[in-house]
């Protein structure tokens, strides 16, 4: 059988000094001088190294590749040019708050990461779990990977300085999965929340970060949550510093997942209280700060065991814990009306939320629309490698409407930072979505393996590849052998080395070949797993021990289960077999697996990378058993070329495509992105206003021209065409509203009923101007088939 070893990726660079230390970075008593220069001597450490690729340059690289490594090394100059630049700037004596907010920053970022240990939020507790240290104290130890610390460095200036430069350019973390871009772009959101309260308007919604799924959204929401906590504890200490305001955080996602209003999370809360055994209906199932449970694993006739007060026209999580700093209210929304009434600090939300920008007439208020307040300063996209195709075109056009939105009263936009471990050609992504330059970072040296930052981990086995393809068998019968054979392997292994290959995650690429598995599981592997026994006993495998993590998944259960993953092998809820689809692939991160089976090559090599990533991204190295269907030819192609293909695996990952831009995508969502702006930007944004734009015909004209040249720099040569289309868009607007104001009735955006005129309209719904989608994601028209002929 075909194996091959991908060498893990460890952070490199400057470690010996105390500058890494977040602990070192927040305290107060070390002098702005002293800490210039020990980040000086950071910065200079890279410094040094790019002088060193210089020095390969004129000695080591052909003639041939000259043209090819001047541009690598153009990549890091531009990288330690701007490292070095923020050194400067945020110890520069004339701006002292930049420093006071970097070393706030780095406290709020200690206490996350002390937070989220086992013994406090890292795991769910009951209300009278006596465990939890008093007063706990952040780790002295606690440290930053080089790439972390070097990447805020390179964005501060961007971030600090709306008019700078570097403010128009995207800042995309490319590292390999599991190395903490998570953390980085954290300590960057704690930076600009703190700062922002120097500003007279700088409350309400300062960082806006996405995602584009929802199981990664609610798994980075504990995170980002506990880090607004620590913020929140802070100012509760010092409201003199940080202000009145809390600082909070709220998840801006779809009815499914949360309630949108007070009414209906009233009735869930109402649900849950009947309940014998409470679903996490809220997502939140634990405290940020301390993990008590928000609401008990079983009914409680205490209303204290329950985290949650739901009434009429308000919502709030507490801690039910007595002793807990947030036991009176949790810094935390999630329904859609708490947080336009009071906008989150930060506002974390799967992109295909945005969709509902032209329907909601309130959720301008995220983007400070009729607060008082500046509009979001830092937008953070995760996993940008998913934003293609369809889902990717359409978002690209919406976010011409949100980064508009975005827009401050003087002109200048947000920061954007984006992270992924995956991608190919992107800077043409980036241009598309966001219509400006990118900085890859950290840059690759002249050996691709290594960056300064990042090198290959050989101090330890990397992650095996193993090819397993039948002749001669069926696909169904040789997976069965193959699943079986993995579990009863581990069932033989000493108990010490069991637990990190106890769990088989078996991946698909589809429901049916994932329910195929699921029903193996009850019968054929069990009987399989029988006839393996040499000496060491059947290992079991009860139907209690086998779950699925697909989208058939109950939202409420879906932190349960990843709950239980974490659990060793001789607890009695442990997971032994765990079919999955591409939830699994992205940001699901548990420490304890190891061992994958993939059922056929994925389409493609990010997703074959980011799903493999999932076992062995700790202590033990993963092993991914990849099952090769013998009778497809792109299956036996990956199998005859398994060694080559894993030697090189980042070399095959496919550019992705973005074109927001194109006629197809105009003609789906441009009239949207319109009504959004025109909403939410001109202060339209009651239902009865959207007449109100004959009043505002030039303002108008001033988005369509903005609109127009955000497509030219995202795609040349189309601004013209989008020109033209929003003008005859905007002529059916105002033909439509003179009209009503004719008949003398008002223009409503959407539908309020018999005898009223309205703009936007759900597809396949008969009054209204435009069809507009609600989602991005989902297939907005349907169609009925009838069959007619013999009874069937």
């Amino acid at each position: 059988m075909p194996e091959a070893e991908v060498t893990g990726v460890r952070a490199a660079g400057l470690t010996d000094t105390p500058v890494l230390r977040l602990t070192h970075l927040a305290d107060p008593a070390v002098s702005a001088d002293q800490l210039r220069e020990e980040l000086a001597e950071f910065a200079a450490a890279y410094r040094a190294w790019y002088v060193g690729q210089l020095n390969q340059l004129d000695n080591e690289v052909p003639e041939w590749g000259g043209e090819a490594a001047r541009r690598v090394l153009d990549r890091i100059r531009a990288a330690v040019t701007r490292i070095e630049s923020g050194v400067r700037t945020l110890c520069d004596p004339r701006r002292p708050e930049l420093l006071h907010a970097f070393r706030a920053a780095n406290h709020a970022m200690a206490l996350q990461m002390r937070h989220s240990a086992a013994d406090l939020a890292g795991t769910r507790r009951p209300r009278r779990d006596g465990g939890v240290p008093p007063d706990p104290q952040p780790y002295a130890d606690a440290t930053w990977r080089p790439f972390q610390l070097a990447f805020f460095l390179l964005a501060v200036d961007g971030t600090a300085d709306p008019r700078h430069p570097d403010r128009a350019v995207t800042d995309l973390i490319w590292f390999p999965t599991g190395g903490g871009k998570t953390e980085a772009y954290l300590l960057l959101a704690a930076f600009v929340m703190v700062l922002r309260r120097n500003e007279r308007d700088g409350g309400g919604t300062a960082v806006l970060s996405r995602y584009t799924l929802s199981l990664l959204t609610t798994q980075q929401f504990q995170r980002a949550a506990t880090t607004v906590c620590a913020l929140e504890s802070m100012r509760r200490a010092d409201p003199a510093t940080y202000g009145e305001e809390p600082f909070s955080i709220g998840l801006w996602v779809g009815e499914t997942t949360t309630a949108n209003s007070y009414e209906k999370a009233r009735r869930d809360f109402q649900d849950a209280r009947q309940a014998a055994t409470p679903d996490d209906v809220f997502i939140l199932d634990r405290c940020p700060w301390c993990g008590t449970r928000i609401l008990p694993a079983h009914k409680s006739p205490d209303i204290d065991d329950y985290g949650v007060r739901a009434g009429a026209d308000s919502f709030a999580f507490f801690c039910p814990r007595d002793a807990c700093l947030f036991h009176d209210e949790l810094p935390v929304a999630v329904v859609d009306e708490q947080m336009y009434d009071n906008p989150p600090t930060f506002v974390l939300g799967t992109v295909d939320k945005f969709a509902r920008l032209a329907w909601e007439q309130r959720a301008g208020r995220l983007f400070g629309a009729g607060t008082g307040h500046l509009p979001p300063s830092l937008v953070i996209q995760d996993e940008l490698h998913l934003l293609t195709g369809p889902l990717g075109t359409t978002v690209g056009l919406y976010e011409a409407a949100v980064l508009g939105l975005c827009t401050a009263p003087d002109g200048t936009g947000p920061k954007v930072v984006a992270s992924t471990a995956t991608i190919r050609r992107s800077g043409e992504q980036v241009r598309a979505l966001y219509g400006g330059d990118v900085q890859l970072f950290p840059p690759a040296g002249l050996d691709a393996r290594h960056s300064y930052f990042a090198e290959p981990d050989t101090s330890r086995p990397g992650r095996r590849y193993l090819g397993v393809m039948a002749q001669g068998h069926t696909a169904g019968r040789a997976s069965v052998a193959t699943a079986a054979a993995l579990l009863q392997g581990t069932w033989q292994l000493p108990e010490e080395h069991r637990d990190a290959y106890w769990t088989l995650v078996a991946y698909h690429h589809s429901l049916r070949e994932l329910g195929r598995t699921v029903t193996a599981a009850a019968d054929d592997i069990p009987a399989q797993l029988a006839g393996l026994d040499s000496g060491a006993g059947v290992r079991p495998l009860p139907d209690a021990q086998v779950e699925e993590l697909t989208s058939n998944l109950p939202r409420a259960e879906q932190p349960v289960l990843l709950d239980r993953l974490e659990k060793s092998w001789d607890d009695p809820k442990s997971v032994s077999f765990l079919p999955c689809t591409n939830m699994l692939s992205v940001g699901v991160d548990v420490k304890r697996l190891a061992l994958m089976l993939m059922q056929g090559q994925p389409k493609t090599t990010a997703e074959y990378i980011q799903a493999t990533s999932r076992v062995g991204r700790h202590a033990v190295p993963g092993l991914v058993v990849t099952f090769f269907n013998a009778t497809r030819p792109r299956d036996r192609s990956h199998y005859e070329t398994f060694d080559v293909y894993h030697r090189a695996l980042y070399r095959h990952v496919e550019p992705t495509s973005v074109t927001p831009w194109s006629v197809p995508s105009r003609r789906r969502a441009l009239h949207a992105v319109l009504v959004v702006l025109v909403r939410h930007r001109l202060g339209l944004a009651a239902e009865n206003q959207a007449g109100r734009i004959l009043d505002r015909l030039p303002e108008v004209e001033e988005l369509i021209e903005e609109l127009a040249q955000r497509a030219d720099t995202a795609e040349p040569t189309v601004g013209d065409a989008v020109r033209k289309e929003l003008a005859g868009l905007l002529a059916d607007w105002e033909d439509l509203a003179r009209q009503a104001r004719k008949d003398g009735r008002e223009l409503y955006y959407r539908s309020q009923g018999k005898g009223q005129s309205n703009l936007i309209k759900s597809f396949e719904q008969l009054y209204g101007l435009w069809e507009t989608p609600n989602s991005m994601r989902n297939v907005d028209r349907e169609c009925q088939v009838t069959v007619k002929g013999a009874d069937l």
